[in-house]
């Protein structure tokens, strides 16, 4: 028995699942109240194994909405419109069967239709639509029209649902999609959907469809107003209609987006919500085959990461290799019970290790990357953070990343904001600039300046001095300049590194961020950055300035060229120079973002997905056993992952990032304010508290 389930108090439900017995819906009311994440992952995971071993499926599919015009205008849906409003539209036939034949040099195995409750098309038209379909493309599977939508087919035929599914199956429907179930309970749907088919109706719906040999999915649109008792009575309802027709293929909770809807004072829904939901459908549902995260309402890094929390399923493709690299390279985790009981045994003695405080060696770094599941590495991550903040406090700091010049000469293949030299898109900062930044930083409650910019070739030591004697004038903390930029100040000045430190100092620099280490291994630093300084610059740096009593961060730039070697390598050598030195603050990982960089085309492994970045963040929380802190990073990751971060050894969610513009400039531009980083922080079960550089509590 995995050691979290013990410690989250499910030893009770654990033996129901391991002896296959059904769940009740009290048992799925403590699920959902469980704030042990890792440890309903753990059991979900067992029940995807026992039903689907390790297959993560998906299929090539084409969605078309043949209509957004809709009676029933439900407050939860931006899709909808009246008849006759702007964007309102209905497509012709002939425009649908356009649609499918734009496509027809892909493989599409399906395609996915629905539309709205339209006042005004005959019964004639969705038969014809049907029809239109299989004469472009005969051989495509038609999963079309909701349980909502055959009600009103039935009643625009006459007819009783049984002979219209017969007309519409003569016409070419092969499935019914899952739409349109939302919450069963009668109190949501008088609050958001009164005009829409009741939940019962809904089910009988369902019901006669499985009865006329068509299968069929279900859905539910959770993370609004219903309550934790009405997704249970929801997944029981389904549960029971699956004892009695068995016709459900596939089970979709749907995470409400409440933007453009009569509901969008609402909040999203949160990362361990989505997990949570994900997890407790697989456990309650256990007469329904598939579980799916629909990844274009997750977005993709979580339906990866829902892979491990009982989905097996990632729906359709946007882009074939996109989920093709996600269902298949990264879902390995995926493994069976009995090697999970293996695993299990062989990490006992980790978890006694860390309880005992001892360090992890590089074999056994080597052991957790190769062999554990995602859930081991969560689990043991977790237990050192719970070792040194028992206080459940995740800490944040309000700033501004100033970058005061995007002129440089090392010309990183990685970074796509900087320019060289004597490009017209080249900037430097002027001092009023600078003092209107600060000035609206601090208005927001700002307590640093986060300030790095390119090496430019022409700006003299001194120039950095009166700057940061100008910044200091405005009484804030300036936490700056990284090692690559030390070692460029050293060598435009001619001055030792100790110099360069000690005239900084003198001018008042506070900090240092740990920004340019990228991957400290010369291999991969000769390769994608050979301008900036080498590894042993580097770490020369930190060194050196924390021996002068000057604090610093430690960063990782991890999923480019570097082999799973390196990033031991990396940690290594910061973990050496923390015995040393003691000098760091936090560690922070983020994976590349190789939008618009030089370096996109030659990435072996593309971009990091959710899984491989908290499996990232574990491992270090584990080896970097000397750091007392280990940050998510929110901007390449986004609000979900972040806060799932905090089950993966992260205790620090970093800056409001007043202002960010590396990373945006390769196409990431995730944005958070205090009160989302907050609400995220508290959702998942801590507290939140503003920090200073140094980690004292604001």
């Amino acid at each position: 028995m995995h050691t979290s389930i013990v410690r989250a108090g499910l030893v009770d439900i654990f033996e129901k699942i391991t002896a296959e017995k059904r769940l009740s819906c009290e048992d799925g009311l403590r699920l959902l109240a469980c704030r042990d994440l890792l440890a309903l992952g753990v059991l979900a995971n067992m029940v995807r194994n026992r039903k689907n071993g390790d297959d993560t499926f998906f299929i090539y599919n084409q969605h078309i909405n043949y209509s957004n015009v809709c009676t029933n205008l439900c407050k939860f849906c931006a899709f909808g419109k009246e008849e006759g409003a702007e964007k309102a539209y209905q497509m012709t036939v002939e425009e649908v069967q356009q649609k499918v034949a734009e496509r027809l040099d892909e493989p599409i195995r399906e395609i996915h239709m629905v539309g709205g409750i339209h006042p005004h098309l005959p019964f004639q038209y969705y038969l014809d639509l049907l029809r239109g379909i299989k004469e472009v493309r005969p051989s495509v599977h038609i999963q079309a029209f909701t349980c909502v939508e055959i009600a009103h087919l039935a009643d625009l035929a006459g007819q009783g649902i049984a002979a219209t599914l017969e007309l519409l199956k003569e016409a070419g429907l092969d499935s019914i999609p899952g739409g349109g179930a939302e919450v069963f309970s009668p109190r949501i749907r008088k609050l958001t959907c009164e005009k829409k088919i009741s939940g019962e109706q809904w089910l009988e719906v369902a019901k006669i469809v499985h009865q006329n040999g068509l299968k069929s999915n279900a859905t539910m649109l959770y993370g609004h107003i219903e309550t934790a008792e009405e997704r249970i009575e929801h997944l029981d309802a389904l549960r029971r209609t699956q004892d009695e027709t068995g016709g459900f293929l596939a089970f979709i909770p749907l995470a409400f987006h409440p933007k453009h809807t009569e509901m969008s004072d609402l909040a999203k829904t949160s990362g361990v919500d989505d997990l949570k939901m994900m997890a407790v459908s697989r456990l309650m549902l256990d007469n329904f085959p598939h579980i799916k995260a629909y990844w274009v309402m997750l977005g993709p890094k979580m339906a990866q990461v829902a892979l491990s929390f009982g989905a097996d399923d990632m729906d359709g493709t946007v882009k074939e290799e996109v989920i093709t690299h996600m269902a298949g390279a990264e879902t390995d985790q995926a493994i069976g019970s009995e090697t999970l009981i293996r695993l299990i045994r062989e990490a006992e003695h980790f978890v006694g290790r860390i309880e005992d405080g001892q360090r992890i060696s590089d074999e056994d770094y080597r052991v957790l990357e190769e062999r554990a599941s995602l859930h081991d590495i969560g689990y043991l991550a977790d237990l050192l953070r719970n070792r040194k903040h028992p206080e459940k406090v995740v800490t944040y700091v309000i700033d501004r990343n100033i970058n005061y010049t995007n002129i440089c000469i090392s010309g990183c293949r990685f970074c796509a904001y900087y320019v060289q030299p004597g490009d017209s898109a080249g900037y430097v900062l002027s001092f009023s600039t600078l003092q209107e930044k600060i000035k609206e930083t601090k208005a927001l409650g700002g307590t640093q300046i986060l300030l790095q910019g390119g090496l430019h070739p022409d700006l003299p030591l001194s120039y950095y001095e009166e700057m940061i004697r100008f910044i200091k004038e405005q009484n804030v903390h300036l936490h700056g300049f990284s090692p690559p930029e030390v070692q460029h100040f050293a060598k435009i000045s001619g001055c030792s590194v100790d110099e360069v430190l000690d005239r900084l100092i003198a001018a008042g620099l506070d900090s240092i961020p740990g920004g340019g280490a990228e991957i400290l291994s010369d291999r991969v630093r000769h390769r994608i950055a050979p301008e900036k300084c080498n590894t042993s610059q580097w770490l020369e740096v930190m060194e050196k300035a924390h021996l002068r009593g000057i604090r610093s961060t430690a960063t990782m730039m991890f999923g480019h060229v570097e082999h799973g070697e390196e990033r031991l390598e990396h940690l290594r050598r910061l973990r050496a120079l923390q015995d040393r030195t003691g000098g760091f603050t936090a560690f922070i990982p983020w994976p590349f973002q190789p939008g618009n960089t030089a370096l996109q085309r030659e990435s072996e492994s593309g971009k990091t997905g959710g899984h491989g970045y908290l499996k990232m963040l574990g491992l270090a929380r584990l080896y970097l056993d000397n750091f007392d802190n280990i940050q998510a990073s929110w901007v390449t990751q986004g609000a979900k992952i972040a806060q799932l971060s905090l089950f993966f050894g992260a205790n620090d969610f970093g800056s409001t990032m007043i202002e960010e513009n590396v990373v945006a400039a390769a196409g990431v531009s995730y944005r958070l304010s205090e009160r989302e980083i907050r609400r995220l922080v508290e959702d998942a079960g801590f507290v939140a508290k503003q920090r200073l550089m140094d980690y004292r509590l604001a």
